[in-house]
């Protein structure tokens, strides 16, 4: 076919026309029309990685309490500070309790008067017996009358009632005069527990009711309880997973950290102590309640939160910094710096990205965000071997730059198609240095991870 087919490859806004027939001469215009661009690369890294997820959760005491009164009457005293730690049966508060001691003593008085009825109907049914007893031998000789002893046995069971009810009147008195104590010792307000008490909602001389709103609110904080919720699809396996393990049940999840504001790491580890029985029909997600240490009393009831949790161990991973991704419509893509100085694209999908400590490029180490990447077609070390590196810690991931990159690799592909053989856009790698963002916090998953 004579026809020539006319081919236009613009890099850098640069435009060279040629035809499928493109002699030496044209190649040669190609390469001087794509003049090596420079690059910063790094190395692939290859290394097992320990893998997180973090949920979002909210701290609370493991004990909480509305601190209510029970009896009315007027505030006299609030004995604790307002927020101030509190040991349990430490007084919080002190109502009036004038009106109950009253009450307690008139309760006393009761007492006493119930048991001197009882003292009395005691000796009256002492008496009937002793007549009963007198007129039993006296009825047999006739010298008293049936008619005395039938009197005589009715008084003794008269005296007997008597005596039962007066002392049921102790019974009730005592249970009244308990009832009477029991309100005056509710007059003090004690801690229910150990914990944190906030803030009083009450003054001084202002009347309270029974049962009306919380002078104060309760929590007790060390430890403290965090509750967070984990999607059912972190914690059960992917049947369609082509490397779906029978034997894999998921995560489980037992020790975190607290994750707080800027990225900083709670000292203290925490142990899940409970785990919800069903899935939230409206979330698809488990409850867990979990438990940290919190001597300092740092950590305060309402704070949201970040729960973070090993959930396995990624073995021999690739990894590239986050920042040589580069995205075109639904796919990323790191470029790789071929032998022969040409740019090679991997269409990729990612992983887990951690934080590690990695070379800077300045002869120092600082922590960096990498990336876990899977090759989207065959595996990461076959796409590795067909650019042209057995081993994957030898290929240069191009991490600045990757936007003329890119190009220069469209452009190549292009040309290649159309049949040249050489004038291909050829990369100038030099070691890519990192510098640490004034933001970014060290995070605890580069501990333990030097390379």
């Amino acid at each position: 076919m004579n026809t020539k087919t006319i081919l236009t490859i613009a890099v850098g806004g640069a435009a060279l026309l040629c035809g499928t027939g493109c002699e030496k001469e044209n190649a040669q215009q190609a390469a001087q029309a794509m003049p090596p661009v420079k690059v910063s690369v790094m190395n692939m890294v290859q290394r097992d990685v320990t893998l997180y997820q973090t949920w979002f959760g909210h701290l609370r005491g493991v004990e909480e309490a509305d601190i209510r009164p029970e009896v009315s009457g007027r505030l006299l005293k609030q004995v604790y500070k307002d927020g101030a730690w509190c040991q349990e049966g430490d007084v919080l508060f002190q109502i009036d309790p004038a009106s109950y001691k009253a009450a307690v003593d008139m309760a006393e008085a009761n007492v006493a008067a119930a048991q001197a009825s009882v003292q009395r109907a005691q000796a009256t049914f002492e008496q009937a017996e002793q007549d009963v007893k007198r007129y039993t031998g006296l009825v047999k000789s006739g010298t008293v009358s049936e008619k005395n002893y039938t009197d005589a046995l009715q008084v003794r069971k008269e005296a007997k009632a008597a005596l039962t009810a007066a002392e049921a009147q102790v019974g009730q008195a005592k249970a009244n005069l308990e009832n009477a104590q029991i309100n005056l010792d509710r007059c003090t307000i004690r801690a229910p527990f150990t914990g944190l008490a906030s803030k009083s909602t009450a003054s001084v001389g202002e009347l309270l009711s029974a049962s009306g709103l919380p002078l104060t609110t309760m929590s007790s904080i060390d430890p403290i309880r965090v509750d967070f919720a984990v999607p059912t699809k972190q914690l059960v396996p992917n049947l369609a997973d082509k490397d779906f393990n029978p034997e894999k049940q998921g995560p489980a999840i037992t020790d975190f950290q607290l994750v707080l504001d800027e990225n900083t790491v709670f000292p203290h580890s925490g142990k899940v102590v409970a785990v919800d029985s069903e899935v939230s029909r409206s979330t698809g997600t488990i409850y867990f309640i979990g438990h940290v240490p919190n001597p300092a009393h740092t950590l305060r009831s309402g704070t949201a939160v970040r729960v973070r949790a090993v959930t396995g161990v990624e073995k021999d991973a690739f990894l590239v910094p986050a920042r040589a991704l580069i995205a075109s419509m639904s796919h990323r893509y790191i470029y790789i710096v071929a032998p022969d100085k040409t740019p090679a694209g991997i269409d990729v999908r990612l992983g887990d990205s951690v934080t590690l400590e990695m070379p800077d490029g300045k002869g120092g180490r600082a922590p960096m965000l990498m990336q876990v990447v899977y090759a989207t077609s065959g595996t990461m070390a076959e796409r590795l071997k067909e650019i042209g590196y057995e081993n994957p810690a030898d290929a240069p991931v191009v991490v600045e730059g990757t936007q003329m990159a890119e190009r220069y690799a469209k452009a190549n592909r292009t040309m290649r198609e159309h049949g040249l053989k050489e004038g291909f856009g050829t990369l100038a790698p030099s070691t890519f240095e990192y510098t640490v963002p004034a933001s970014t916090t060290p995070s605890v998953t580069a501990q333990g991870s030097q390379l």
